[in-house]
Formats: C-alpha cells, structure tokens, sequence
C-alpha cells in the first residue's frame, strides 16, 4: 500500500487532515489522542510530519452457491498480514463506501469490432452510477487519452463516446499506470479501473513489472472485460493483474449482451467490504490473508502489498 506523510502546519490544514485522513474513521478515543499530539506543535507554528501506515482492503464473499454475503460484521472477520492476525480498526460495509471508478477503452486496430460493445457498455455503466461516486473515461491506443470527467456534461460523455475509433498499436501498460496514478488521488476510499481490452500490448513505453508493482503499493481494483472470441485474448495477462488487485476478468462473447456483465461489477463493487488496518512501515512484499471462521464462504481479495 502506498503510505502517506502528512504535514499539517496550521489550523486549516488540520481541518484537511480531519476530513480527508483515513483515520478520520478510528474510534473518537484514538482521535482525541491524536488532536491533541497534534495541538502542541500547532500552538506554537511548528510542523509536524505524521505517517500513516494503512493497509485498506476491499474484500467480496460469496457463499457455495455464488451469492454474496452482506450479513458480516467486523468481528466475523480474521485479517492475517504475514501471518500476523491484526487490529482491523476501519470497517465499512457495501455500499456505505463511496467509490472513484475509472473506465479504459482499447482503441487499438484489433478492436475494431469490439468498440461498439465497449461504447455501449460505458454509456450504461456510468449512468447506473450511485450520485455520490465519480469516473473518468480513458482510451489507449497509440496514445494515452483521457477523454472525459464525471465533472463534465453528459453531452460532453456522449461525444467522447461516439469519437472513438480503432487503429494503431496498443499501450494498454501505459493506460493502467496513467489510470491508477490518476484515480489513487480521488479521496474516495474504494478505486476500481474497468478496461474493455483483448490484453494485447505492443506500443507501451512501460514493461509488465512496472504495473504489477504499482498494483500492488496501491488498492486499485482491476476488472477486465474481453470482448469477442477467447482465443484473440490474453487470458494470461488479464487474469493475473485482476488477481493480483482483489478484481477480476470477465469473457464476454461478442454477440452476447455487455449490459448483464458491467451490471454484475456494479453490483460486486457495491456488496464489498471495506477492511483497513495499521501496521508499521516496511520496506518488501507482505502477504494478506482474510478469513470467515465458521462460514462457508469463498472470500477474493488482495493477497498482498508491496511496503516502502
């Protein structure tokens, strides 16, 4: 996970640190603690550097029929780091949590016939949205575009939408990585990237370890959704970067309906829980473990993160 240093010099930038902070969600006791570890400095105009060390994870379960379970509360849950059972001291269930979603769209030549399936899919997608979450809409091709900002008209969405055409080379590395820098600045607490792709890249500038470091220093989730016949995609590719997020990849075959699809992520990504921890800052790779003792349940999550 990425970790913060914050530095608050003054009563306004406090404030800031108040609302945006993840530990804005700790219990009233721990944040009393900290106002007032916080208020010396303050008094006197000096600058205090606080480092927070949170591992946030969004954690899906299902039951041995494929259901989601959103009867959970926290202490259901046993969240193991490196083998270590933690403290979870943030928990949030399902929709509760407000989301930033990012939407990538492979212009490249081979998919010529999947853009119209592609354009579809974002104009339902986005307009099925809860009010209080925001998108982007970015296409990779030859080049990196963002295109659109939930900011932006819907008449602005639709031009985006009806412009895009397929040709050139694919930078499908170069949009994950321009898509998970822009999204890890939303104060949203649940990120999730959509990218309609086959998983072909040859026009990168970044190579494939690069993305999966970024993946895992960050809690992006990743969903795949390939359109059209199995054997052009790389299934490869996908699912091991879907896996490695806590996201997943979907088939779609070409003449079928993308809607049911991009319906059933909306849905994941609203019945999720939101699990975060503290932990002290490390340097290497750490393994997450999260278990349901005394349910029968299948849980897909992070499996870990990269600390610095």
């Amino acid at each position: 996970m990425k970790f913060r240093l914050l530095e608050v010099s003054n009563w306004k930038l406090l404030d800031c640190f108040i609302r945006k902070s993840p530990m804005k969600q700790l219990p009233m006791l721990q944040f009393s603690a900290l106002v007032c570890l916080l208020l010396p400095p303050l008094i006197y105009g000096q600058t205090l550097k606080v480092e927070v060390n949170l591992v946030n994870v969004f954690a899906t379960v299902k039951d041995d029929r494929g259901n989601f379970v959103t009867d959970l509360s926290k202490e259901d849950f046993h969240v193991y780091d490196d083998d270590q059972l933690q403290d979870v001291r943030v928990f949030e269930k399902q929709d509760k949590v407000e989301s930033s979603v990012g939407l990538l769209v492979d212009t490249s030549g081979s998919m010529v016939d999947i853009i119209p399936y592609a354009r579809r899919g974002v104009h339902d997608f986005t307009r099925a949205l809860p009010k209080n979450d925001d998108f982007f809409l970015v296409s990779f091709g030859t080049t990196v575009k963002l295109l659109h900002t939930s900011k932006q008209p819907l008449k602005h969405l639709e031009e985006s939408l009806a412009g895009l055409r397929a040709w050139g080379t694919s930078s499908l590395y170069d949009g994950l990585l321009y898509s998970m820098e822009k999204i890890e600045k939303s104060d949203h607490p649940r990120k999730a990237l959509i990218a309609f792709t086959d998983g072909n890249d040859n026009g990168s500038t970044i190579r494939h370890d690069r993305v999966v470091q970024e993946i895992q220093e960050s809690a992006v989730l990743l969903y795949f959704v390939a359109i059209g016949s199995a054997v052009l995609v790389d299934s490869h590719t996908l699912e091991s970067l879907s896996d490695i997020s806590g996201g997943r990849t979907l088939y779609v075959p070409k003449h079928d309906a993308i809607a049911p699809v991009l319906e059933e992520i909306r849905t994941e990504l609203g019945r999720q829980y939101y699990i975060g921890y503290y932990v002290p800052r490390r340097a290497g790779f750490h393994h997450i473990r999260i278990e349901v003792p005394g349910r029968d349940v299948k849980i897909r999550a992070k499996t870990g993160y990269s600390g610095g």
